[in-house]
């Protein structure tokens, strides 16, 4: 189970399968949605609950 306070921006993450990488959280009501952008620059909005169970981590790996 990811933690939501965990969450980095512009880390790599995974959800249902697609690859999102996280933008920030929204400020403008209370239950805010986490914002989210895809490979093609599409906005994904995602609940806490969402984050916390179906959202992982992906280990991005760097050429040098």
């Amino acid at each position: 189970m990811l933690s939501t306070t965990t969450l980095q921006r512009n880390h790599l993450y995974q959800f249902r399968g697609q690859q999102l990488r996280y933008s920030h959280r929204s400020n403008c009501r209370v239950n805010a949605p986490f914002i989210f952008n895809d490979s093609k620059g599409r906005r994904k909005e995602l609940s806490q609950n969402q984050v916390q169970r179906e959202v992982f981590e992906l280990v991005e790996f760097c050429d040098n």
